[in-house]
């Protein structure tokens, strides 16, 4: 607390705010501004969710032009669709212990919304081709044969993609991918979910098809 000897319009010592009154030796009133003390950004738990985030945010970012409608309905109005699935994904995808955190990429959704899933799916890859196949539950629910269909596949290892949307629809049951740009070794990912055609915000929940390593 800082104390005033000659009135408001005298000097003073101490500390007022963010100000420091002090005299020196000859007697002048001497003001300076109190300084910040620098916050230290390193302790362990800013690291691990710095390294937490980073794993995250890799991925999303490459599908970010998909998230744009994907979480849409569910992001409402109080956060982007982008920070919507990165926060899911940090909630529910992280695994392991610090300092070896992994993403859990059969945790990870890629959409998320009140379209109904498909019933049962899968995904192979055959001759460089990536096979996908569902039932059609149409009538299910608020689910039509006419539901686009939203594949993917994504190349862990060099952040590549590749994908379709509407292409093919629920009631047809199948539908194919080229793979992404790859090497040998690196991991890919399947994904699905289903977008109505009538409302392309209205998607169903995304389902992990499982993964393969190049050979």
């Amino acid at each position: 607390m800082g104390k005033m000897f000659s009135g408001i319009l005298g000097g003073f010592t101490g500390t007022v705010g963010t100000v420091i009154g002090s005299g020196n030796r000859k007697g002048d009133d001497l003001i300076r501004v109190k300084t910040k003390k620098p916050r230290n950004s390193n302790s362990e738990a800013q690291v691990n969710q710095r390294t937490k985030f980073g794993l995250v945010t890799a991925f999303m970012q490459v599908v970010n032009f998909i998230l744009k409608f994907s979480f849409k309905q569910m992001a409402g109005d109080t956060m982007s669709s982008y920070n919507y699935a990165c926060h899911y994904a940090l909630k529910n995808a992280i695994v392991g212990v610090a300092p070896d955190f992994e993403l859990d990429y059969s945790k990870v959704l890629i959409s998320q919304g009140l379209l109904s899933r498909e019933s049962s799916a899968g995904a192979e890859l055959v001759d460089g081709i990536v096979n996908f196949h569902w039932d059609d539950n149409s009538g299910t629910g608020n689910c039509t044969g006419t539901d686009k269909a939203v594949l993917l596949v994504y190349n862990v290892d060099q952040n590549e993609v590749s994908y379709s949307m509407g292409a093919v629809s629920r009631g047809m049951k199948a539908g194919s991918l080229p793979l992404p740009y790859n090497e040998t070794g690196d991991t890919l990912l399947f994904y699905l979910f289903f977008q109505s055609a009538s409302d392309d915000t209205l998607v169903s929940s995304s389902h992990f098809l499982g993964s393969v390593v190049i050979a």
